[in-house]
């Protein structure tokens, strides 16, 4: 395991867990900015850029786990680009979020660099059944990029009542099934009945990181 995933799964936990676990939070930031005197702010403290979205209580909050490592935290919203979400951790790992579909990842390791999803994405909006494709573009250790296209079966598989901070929602289940010549992995979208939109997800970010669930959440 190397450095940066070990960093980015302590930080998942730093916003759930920012009250009561102090030296937790230090050893976090120390660990992501390697610099001695970044571990020396007072305890609690978090990088600026991750401190400005804290302090604003209108940003909205992501609830992640990642299932590999049973590691949970919140992640906050800095941006929407084009409709295009980055929600950022207290180490300024990231994950990029498109309508509730996992476009990208940043400083967890074995890189989702980019994923193109606009197929899938209409028909698990829309409650459609078939076939469509989706391409992941992985960024390796040795700062490569490869390219991989995955055949997708999407299906709806029902509804469903789930409990979110947000409340009980009632959704529509829809999955995902994907096949590449040397991966396959199936993802599942909860989509609110009421709003049409992705409230829970869990997707598949790569074979090093393995499934990442991601529900809407409370400020």
């Amino acid at each position: 395991m190397t450095t940066r995933i070990i960093t980015s799964l302590i930080a998942l936990a730093l916003l759930g867990a920012c009250t009561g676990s102090q030296n937790l939070i230090d050893r976090g930031i120390e660990i992501a900015s390697g610099d001695t005197a970044q571990s020396a702010l007072p305890a609690g403290q978090f990088p600026p850029r991750f401190a400005t979205l804290v302090a604003d209580t209108s940003v909205p909050l992501l609830v992640v786990t990642i299932e590999s490592r049973g590691q949970s935290g919140r992640l906050l919203l800095e941006n929407t680009v084009n409709g295009v979400d980055t929600w950022l951790s207290a180490d300024m790992s990231a994950l990029i979020i498109q309508k509730g579909m996992l476009r990208g990842t940043r400083g967890v390791g074995s890189e989702l660099f980019a994923a193109e999803v606009s197929e899938p994405m209409k028909m698990i909006l829309a409650g459609k059944n078939g076939f469509s494709d989706r391409f992941h573009s992985n960024l390796s250790g040795d700062d490569k990029i490869s390219t991989r296209t995955y055949r997708c079966l999407v299906k709806t598989k029902g509804s469903a009542v789930i409990n979110l901070e947000i409340g009980r929602i009632t959704t529509r289940v829809m999955t995902e099934e994907c096949k590449s010549l040397d991966q396959s992995f199936t993802n599942t979208y909860w989509v609110s009945s009421n709003t049409g939109a992705i409230v829970q997800a869990r997707q598949w970010a790569g074979s090093e990181l393995g499934y990442i669930k991601t529900q809407v959440g409370v400020r």
